[in-house]
């Protein structure tokens, strides 16, 4: 039976929380706990999983669903499953020059377009015929990959490494040596900015191509994004939550946080992934294609 979304229990004050997060989430969490001037404490952990089963805290969030030992674990410690939830994602988009005709691009060649070499390496763009072309000048904005681990990985250079990408202030900028140089590719942090550019689908290593939309973000499928995905320590048999989980859990349910995840470079969810937490926490029956339950 579905419950109340936000039925707090009428009993004393609950005490404040702790939310473990991936250290390049501590920002982006401080500032929707600040927002909001919550008593919780946002702390940075390395092993999500294991700071919410053995340090008992109430809620975390990762980069990546548990293992099945991990929700084991869990299960043995504490007699139940962690609920999870949707939380968020980050997205780097791949943006071409509109006048490119090209409409893919592998990982392996944005790796080497943006990447770090000893000695220079021109990469060039390739015709219908597959001939080599005018030589890709890459773009990017400088810092904006801060919270975005992974992306950043392969363009962080080490000492006597060097990267050809040429860095701009800001979106504006990009947009403008975007649209200004016909060899131009740049990566950028997903926005809703970028819906009238040229954004190339990208390649995975088994030669599958994904364009960047919510179902491919969140499926997984798009090789340039990581899910987040919000773990909760809920009893099953307990209806209501605490003002702590209400918060959390109301950032799951609603677009209402969505000025700050897109100021920190991450997605809200589409609608799909709002209902799948809504009967994941019980607030609605789960329903099939053709009305059965």
């Amino acid at each position: 039976m579905a419950v109340s979304p936000f039925a707090l229990a009428d009993q004393q004050m609950t005490p404040p929380s702790i939310v473990a997060v991936e250290h390049n989430l501590v920002p982006l969490m401080q500032a929707l706990v600040d927002a909001k001037q919550l008593d919780i404490t946002v702390k940075g952990s390395a092993d999500v999983p294991y700071s919410i089963t053995n340090n008992k805290l109430a809620m975390g969030i990762s980069s990546r669903k548990w293992k099945d030992r991990e929700v084991a674990k869990f299960v043995q410690v504490h007699g139940y499953k962690p609920t999870e939830l949707f939380f968020t994602a980050d997205v780097i988009a791949i943006v071409a020059n509109k006048s490119n005709q090209t409409q893919s691009i592998s990982v392996a060649e944005l790796k080497r377009v943006f990447g770090c070499h000893s000695q220079p390496d021109v990469v060039r763009w390739t015709d219908g015929n597959g001939q080599s072309t005018i030589p890709m000048v890459p773009f990017a904005i400088d810092n904006q990959l801060v919270m975005h681990k992974e992306f950043s990985s392969w363009v962080t250079c080490r000492d006597n490494e060097y990267a050809a990408t040429h860095f701009v202030a800001d979106k504006p900028t990009f947009l403008s040596e975007i649209s200004g140089e016909k060899g131009a590719l740049g990566y950028t942090v997903y926005s809703d900015e970028l819906k009238d550019t040229n954004i190339l689908k990208v390649t995975n290593r088994f030669g599958e191509s994904y364009d960047v939309n919510k179902e491919t973000i969140l499926s997984g499928r798009y090789p340039l994004a990581s899910v987040y995905y919000m773990y909760l320590n809920l009893p099953p048999n307990r209806e209501y939550f605490n003002e702590q989980e209400e918060f959390f859990i109301g950032l799951t349910l609603s677009e209402e946080q969505k000025p700050v995840l897109n100021r920190y470079g991450f997605i809200s969810l589409p609608p799909e992934a709002i209902q799948r937490n809504r009967i994941r926490l019980r607030l609605d029956e789960p329903m099939i294609e053709g009305g059965y339950k």
